[in-house]
């Protein structure tokens, strides 16, 4: 039995909230046929369920679970629930149901609001009901983006009409993808849009994904030809981009409204209103970040943003998902008219990169016009910041779905740290920036002539946050999952180009974001795994997938084949990203894609006694770090294909890093061995490393060697405390700017925590707080 939990989350009840939860199983446990036999239950009732299998094991057994369910939420109580068989059964409620009607349109109905989703060609939406009140087809502008000149191009039904991606009681998902279409019948931007409704709720979900696959229009001249130096030295910002000056949504409401409203809330509820006859209108922009105090997390909760219409009966309500951290953002009430400015006309146009995407997120809500005051905003609030579940961390353990790393052994003083580790650092607010953060580093060293780097999520920090989750079971560590992969899935991964080797892949830490090179060293997957795990959402998995294929194709370049020419690292994530691949999918290519690599490493080490590179060109040098990135992804493969020749390996190397870059007078591991370049580093990957070597042969004196490098981090060398200052860069930009960036803490956790539950293990941390 599972154990789901769920901290306190505000002060009304929540009767029959949707939620879901991500369940861990081990190998063997749960087969997939029984999945439908599982059920969400507490001490009082058996509550509806709908489950779908987002990861199986090679046996068919399941991996992971997902579980929308209808849960009873108390005020202000934590709430606990389970997960299991049982005799007893879920009493009758109403589903949310989905059909196809004559006119072959689709009906999504909650029991509460019902919509008609139209057929190839026509409008998304045709029909929207809320007991007395019908919105017509006439009445609803589907999104509408706008080009450089100002004009308009609307979203239509695509060519192979709506894909149900999950049909139950409980929830169902819908997602249809196409062209934007311009009166006159010219294109612009691909799109893809999903509707996702509950089972009994008052509001429908619409997320609209806009994608720049919009052809060059000049030339390039200065392009950059993938090599191993660039991938985070040199940043080609002469790529080709369009100008967006418009994405909207419009509503006509034909009942004469009693009053409308602007409604934002963090601290304090406020609502804005006017009379039937006046106009209200609201613009979130760079100055508002500014000038709104907000000492939260912003991942978790800035701001609600929603414009409400109040008739005499029924209130419609357009909310605007996380709107102040996507900024800008406008909403306006005129007439009849509510408008929904996912991006205002009314800004400064935007560049937009090819081969960029961004998701406009939004909820149509629907209530009774005498709903109070306080229980909207708490509607509005739960909708922006909904109740997280998960399983405990014991259940993680027992399933064995990560390392060592997730640990029920504390030392408190450790355990402090980490949450200051993860949290202190500078991270990004606006409509591209969101979810990812500048690293203060990289522009320190002069590579980017002052203009700010973004890391693109590096080291899988959605991956680390993950882990987090996993061992604390808090939700902030949640939002943080969310918030960054979603902005990997629209800006990071390269839906589109021209250029070779860079579709389906994510680019290096750089300016614009896009400005580096696709290369193996930066590509991960293991975040967009979990993320699918957590939602359900198939976007994710494709996102995946399409980074195997990419790196199928890389790895193949000679580049990448030739012992002590490049950096270990460069095979090493290749590695790590197609066994976590393999070990998702079962996908035997992924397995003997992995084979040359691992065969290359062998004969590197043959040849030079360990993983040296040039650095400089008349040097070879040992940097740990690199070295141990390919360390892990030659572990990975030796745990799943074994072999003689892999372990000895590891231990050449391993020993030669102990060797040549343990620094006795300081009892830590130095940075990059050349003359010029051994300070003391923060890096504590190679902490892993020595993990790896205990774990192969069992001797204890390798964690021994780490014990200076770990206090050198955890005790020695605190991260500042989280810094609430914003700063204002452009129209698009705000950083909070927190002095440390995050490549830190992405590129050491998960090693640092390998090497601390070893180390607890065999009780070598010097006290127990």
């Amino acid at each position: 039995m599972k154990t789901v939990q769920y901290e306190i989350v505000g002060r009304y009840d929540h009767m029959a909230e949707p939620v879901r939860v991500s369940v861990p199983y081990r190998k063997g446990e749960l087969k997939a046929s029984d999945a439908a036999s599982i059920e969400v239950f507490d001490d009082a009732k058996v509550y509806p369920s709908q489950k779908k299998i987002v990861s199986c094991y090679g046996d068919g057994s399941v991996r992971y679970l997902l579980v929308n369910f209808l849960a009873d939420i108390k005020a202000n109580r934590a709430s606990t629930f389970y997960v299991d068989r049982t005799e007893r059964r879920v009493e009758k409620f109403t589903s949310v149901s989905l059909s196809r009607i004559e006119s072959g349109e689709l009906l999504i109905d909650t029991g509460v609001v019902s919509l008609v989703l139209g057929t190839p060609g026509k409008a998304q939406i045709s029909t929207i009901s809320y007991k007395s009140m019908k919105i017509e087809s006439s009445d609803i502008e589907g999104m509408t983006i706008y080009d450089a000149a100002g004009k308009g191009y609307r979203a239509y039904v695509g060519s192979s009409g709506w894909d149900v991606i999950e049909e139950g009681p409980v929830r169902t998902f819908v997602r249809t993808r196409g062209r934007h279409l311009s009166e006159d019948g010219s294109t612009f931007f691909d799109y893809e849009t999903s509707i996702i409704a509950y089972a009994g709720s008052d509001y429908i979900r619409i997320a609209h994904q806009i994608i720049n696959t919009e052809k060059s229009r000049t030339e390039r001249k200065n392009h950059l030809t993938l090599t191993n130096e660039q991938a985070g030295l040199k940043y080609d910002t002469n790529y080709p981009y369009e100008m967006l000056t418009g994405a909207e949504f419009r509503l006509h409401l034909a009942d004469r409204a009693v009053s409308k409203g602007i409604y934002t809330s963090s601290f304090n509820n406020h609502a804005e209103s006017v009379g039937a006859d006046e106009a209200i209108e609201k613009v979130i922009s760079a100055d508002t970040i500014i000038d709104t105090a907000n000492e939260m997390f912003p991942e978790v909760l800035f701001s609600t943003f929603a414009a409400g219409w109040k008739g005499e009966k029924v209130n419609v309500v357009g909310s605007l998902y996380q709107a102040y951290q996507n900024f800008p953002k406008a909403l306006k009430m005129d007439d009849d008219e509510m408008l929904l400015s996912l991006y205002p006309r009314s800004y400064a146009p935007l560049k937009f990169p090819q081969g960029v995407a961004k998701t406009l997120r939004f909820d149509l809500l629907f209530t009774d016009s005498d709903l109070a005051e306080n229980l909207l905003f708490d509607k509005l609030l739960t909708l922006e910041m909904p109740p997280v579940g998960t399983v405990t961390t014991r259940d993680y353990i027992d399933a064995g779905v990560f390392g060592c790393e997730v640990s029920e052994l504390y030392h408190y003083p450790t355990e402090r740290f980490l949450y200051r580790f993860i949290d202190s650092r500078a991270k990004g607010l606006g409509f591209l920036h969101f979810g990812d953060c500048p690293e203060w580093e990289y522009v320190k060293q002069g590579r980017s002539k002052g203009r700010d780097i973004w890391i693109n999520n590096e080291y899988d920090m959605p991956h680390n946050f993950m882990v987090m989750f996993a061992r604390t079971g808090d939700r902030r560590y949640f939002d943080y999952i969310m918030a960054s992969v979603r902005h990997w899935m629209d800006v990071d991964f390269c839906h589109f180009s021209e250029e070779p080797y860079h579709k389906g892949l994510l680019y290096t830490h750089s300016v614009e974001h896009v400005s580096g090179q696709p290369v193996p060293s930066h590509q991960w997957v293991e975040g967009f795994l979990d993320y699918y795990h957590l939602t359900g959402d198939p976007s994710a998995l494709e996102a995946a997938k399409a980074i195997g294929e990419g790196l199928l194709e890389l790895i193949k370049l000679p580049i990448y084949n030739r012992p002590g020419q490049i950096e270990p690292r460069e095979q090493g994530w290749a590695l790590r990203g197609l066994l976590a691949l393999y070990t998702e999918l079962d996908d035997e290519r992924y397995l003997e894609a992995c084979r040359p690599i691992v065969q290359t490493y062998i004969k590197w080490a043959e040849l030079f006694g360990s993983w040296t590179s040039p650095y400089p060109d008349n040097y070879l040098d040992r940097v740990p770090f690199m070295m141990h990135v390919g360390l892990v992804g030659l572990h990975s493969y030796y745990k799943l294909a074994g072999g003689e020749d892999v372990k000895k390996t590891l231990l050449t190397v391993i020993d030669d890093i102990v060797r040549e870059c343990l620094n006795p007078r300081l009892n830590m591991f130095l940075g990059k061995m050349h003359p010029s370049i051994r300070f003391q580093n923060l890096n504590g990957m190679v902490l892993e490393s020595l993990e790896i070597a205990y774990e192969l042969t069992g001797d204890v004196s390798y964690l021994r060697k780490g014990l200076g490098m770990f206090s050198w981090m955890t005790v020695e060398n605190q991260p500042p405390i989280y810094d609430f200052s914003k700063l204002k860069r452009d129209d698009f930009t705000v950083i909070y700017n927190c002095p440390v960036g995050p490549k830190r803490a992405a590129q050491s956790l998960i090693p640092l925590l390998r090497y601390y539950s070893a180390a607890m293990k065999e009780g070598l941390l010097p006290y127990q707080d």
